[in-house]
């Protein structure tokens, strides 16, 4: 039986990490997780043996190395990293505190180095694991990505809720029905993760509806909650199986829910649907309200018209919606975010949500900024 702990300084719930922990735990493994942010407080809770496993997006895999190197000082342990910044950032192994890298889906290449270690064989040969040891890096390719999703169990929130009241007596709990977006907005890696996986497997995939609905019924059933958040990247994608789902929910579930849509998702069909169905509040990004910027510049290929008419149909039928903006976007003038508010107002947002943009390097708006002179020389890398 190997020991994996997840470390991660944030008050929320990994899905990725829940999933991961839940195909360990079949296979007799054990995991926890430990929610800190100071170093010596997570050495004191971690104890002396096992794997130290972090998910990290950029700019937390600073934190990520500052805690493995201390934990490396001190006790020893090897360290894995997974999530996005080692996915699309594997020179990231090179780092000082990192001995191995995930890159891509996670459960079944944790697994298999959970065994390899629980059985002493070497980990140089794992999918998806780039490993080092003594300054030589082993590099594997990637497996094909997971294709029937109900294979893998339902995530296993027990490692956060038995340590972690706060977050197990929490009123919403999140799910997820699909893995993978087929949009290639500029300032998300989306694009760059699907050619990373070019020719592996299916991108988008979807659970079955059936699949969905009884994880929900089983974490009601332990775990009682008032409200379903729908994390998906986008929940309103697939028609075929929306209309499938929906009714099921509507009758099994019977919960209000909020989930995640694209202005040219939606029609009327669909937004009665969700009414019916309990949908309390969709969300869907406008970013900028300049259609040049947001389709030239960000690659959201969505009219003002589609996002006009959206909003319409989710205030004919009652359901309140929140939009996504953005500011500091290369090339935006005063003027253009001002469209943004204007058009936030012309469509009587409910929750008007904002965020400055951030040009993560590698991305394709990093490399425009760059190109035009918004970045410093050299800001795109990291």
């Amino acid at each position: 039986m190997a020991k994996i702990t997840f470390i991660q300084r944030l008050w929320y719930e990994y899905p990725g990490v829940e999933f991961i922990s839940a195909v360990l735990k079949k296979h007799g493994h054990k995991v926890r997780v430990i929610i800190e942010d100071l170093p010596k407080r997570i050495i004191r809770q971690i104890g002396n043996d096992g794997i130290a496993a972090f998910s990290v997006t950029t700019g937390m895999h600073h934190w990520g190395i500052e805690v493995a190197m201390a934990i490396k000082k001190e006790l020893r342990l090897p360290t894995v990293f997974g999530g996005p910044h080692p996915t699309y950032f594997p020179e990231f192994i090179n780092e000082d505190g990192v001995d191995i890298i995930c890159i891509g889906e996670g459960e079944y290449p944790m697994l298999d180095l959970a065994n390899a270690i629980d059985n002493n064989y070497d980990l140089f040969h794992i999918k998806n694991m780039w490993v080092k040891k003594n300054g030589i890096v082993h590099k594997n390719p990637l497996r094909p990505l997971i294709d029937g999703l109900d294979a893998i169990p339902f995530p296993d929130r027990s490692i956060y809720y038995q340590a972690y009241p706060v977050l197990r007596n929490s009123t919403h709990k999140i799910f997820l029905a699909s893995r993978g977006c087929p949009f290639e907005c500029t300032f998300c890696f989306n694009g760059k993760l699907k050619n990373l996986y070019s020719g592996l497997g299916r991108y988008v995939r979807f659970r079955s509806s059936a699949n969905v609905v009884e994880e929900i019924r089983q974490v009601r059933k332990y775990y009682p909650f008032k409200t379903v958040f729908f994390n998906d990247d986008i929940f309103i994608l697939n028609n075929k199986w929306l209309n499938e789902f929906l009714p099921l929910y509507q009758r099994e579930v019977g919960l209000p829910f909020y989930a995640s849509a694209r202005a040219d998702t939606l029609c009327e069909d669909t937004v009665k649907l969700l009414k019916d169905a309990g949908c309390k509040c969709l969300s869907f990004a406008i970013e900028s309200g300049n259609e040049r910027i947001r389709n030239k510049i960000l690659n959201k290929k969505i009219t003002n018209e589609q996002i006009l008419y959206a909003a319409s149909l989710l205030k004919r039928y009652g359901i309140k919606f929140a939009t996504y903006n953005m500011v500091g976007i290369p090339g935006e003038t005063i003027e253009n975010i001002f469209e943004t508010v204007d058009i936030n107002i012309k469509i009587g947002t409910d929750y008007p949500r904002c965020s400055f943009l951030t040009p993560y390097p590698g991305t394709k708006i990093a490399e425009y900024a760059n190109r035009i002179g918004c970045l410093e020389s050299g800001s795109d890398s990291l």
